[in-house]
């Protein structure tokens, strides 16, 4: 079913007749391209990890090909895992084997983040999310690709119309010689000066970075460390506009890495306005020792883009509000990333990509009765079990939002 949300987004729910496999497309048109995001929940009755994997990639060329889109125009992937070590390598070789029967090899695949966050829906291997791109019409978009950084550590430039766009994905905290120290801190201060000389071969710097997702194995035990660890190496490199992020608890591969992240930022700043986001129902991160911002609006000259960070049940205070109700954690959560969106004159419905992410998933059942009360039922939400930055928060959602410019 398909229904035209603002006057260039378009989002068609994807469900099986069985009602078990489900997902999303939302397609964002602008004068300089057409973006298309995937959230797809496979699975398989009694199916095996091969073969819910399987089924994906055997949708996803169908999925890109309604918005005109092809396997190659695939940028990134995020792969959330029940079982990491045990399913990694079959996911891989299904992965592989289907992009390169697209003729889509080496290191042209897409950049990809692998992370054990559990989908809530117990049926699920795998919870997916990708993104791809294409040029509208006679508009210029090209997708510059590089060799891994270190192994799984992937680099993309997207050009769309003057701008270029950097991502990169799973950055850990791996020694040069590939050994990955024991110690948490000296993975996570590796894990950050690592990005440096990647950000410097494109002329840019970290405090140019503007939206980072951090992954911590052992949340509860290494956040406070974690902590010590990125506002010491913002000092050293004067990031002075933090910027917005996410840091939850995620099962990590290989094993032995206790951290890693993915950042993005825009190479190209002319024309383009970037600003810090607020709300007065959040307090400023940093203020309680976080150095990221709630969020980070980006005006290009076709579309804003809205990177809502990680966003819990939090006061104006920076205090945890609604200890032990979950529900009510819910709605507090949701209030603060609609009052963030509402700052910014948007919505929930220019919301291209959601993650909710649930301290249990038992959890669900709540989670999915407050969403659908809220009217949210039709947006690309992958809903996955993980710790979050305190024992005492019970649920983070973090988003991206996308406003294509009329008359563009």
């Amino acid at each position: 079913m398909a229904s035209l949300l603002t006057p260039k987004r378009e989002c068609q729910c994807c469900a099986e007749s069985n009602g078990v496999c489900h997902g999303e497309v939302v397609v964002v048109t602008t004068s300089q391209s057409v973006e298309v995001f995937v959230r797809c929940g496979p699975t398989i009755e009694d199916g095996t990890p091969r073969e819910q994997a399987a089924r994906f990639y055997e949708c996803l060329p169908r999925l890109l090909e309604r918005a005109g889109a092809k396997m190659s125009d695939v940028v990134l992937e995020r792969v959330f895992f029940r079982n990491i070590e045990q399913d990694f390598a079959t996911f891989q070789e299904v992965r592989h084997n289907a992009y390169q029967e697209a003729g889509v090899t080496g290191e042209e695949l897409p950049g990809a983040s692998y992370i054990n966050q559990p989908p809530c829906v117990a049926s699920q291997a795998f919870e997916m999310q990708v993104q791809a791109v294409l040029p509208n019409g006679d508009s210029k978009v090209i997708v510059e690709s590089f060799p891994e950084i270190a192994p799984h550590t992937a680099k993309k430039i997207v050009h769309i119309g003057p701008h270029r766009h950097l991502y990169i994905t799973n950055i850990n905290g791996a020694r040069p010689d590939g050994s990955i120290p024991s110690d948490f801190r000296e993975q996570s201060d590796i894990m950050f000066e690592r990005a440096v000389p990647e950000l410097t071969a494109h002329g840019t710097t970290f405090p140019h970075v503007l939206r980072t997702w951090c992954y911590l194995n052992d949340i509860d035990r290494d956040y406070d460390e974690f902590n010590l660890s990125r506002n010491a190496f913002f000092a050293r490199h004067n990031v002075q506009r933090l910027p917005a992020s996410t840091g939850i608890r995620a099962g990590l591969y290989p094993p032995e890495a206790q951290c890693s992240f993915d950042l993005y930022t825009l190479l190209d700043h002319q024309g383009v306005e970037i600003e810090v986001m607020h709300t007065p129902t959040l307090n400023e991160a940093d203020e309680y020792g976080s150095s990221f911002s709630r969020g980070m609006k980006v005006v290009l000259p076709e579309k804003t883009v809205l990177y809502i960070s990680g966003t819990a049940s939090v006061d104006e205070y920076g205090a945890t509000v609604h200890l032990d109700d979950i529900r009510k954690q819910v709605e507090r959560m949701l209030l603060n990333v609609q009052e963030l969106l509402r700052a910014q004159n948007s919505s929930f419905t220019d919301l291209v990509q959601v993650i909710t992410y649930l301290k249990r998933s038992s959890y669900l059942s709540t989670f999915t009765d407050v969403w659908q009360q809220w009217g949210l039922g039709s947006l690309p939400n992958s809903i996955v079990e993980a710790g979050v930055c305190r024992p005492d928060l019970l649920c983070e959602l973090e988003a991206i939002a996308i406003i294509p410019h009329n008359g563009n």
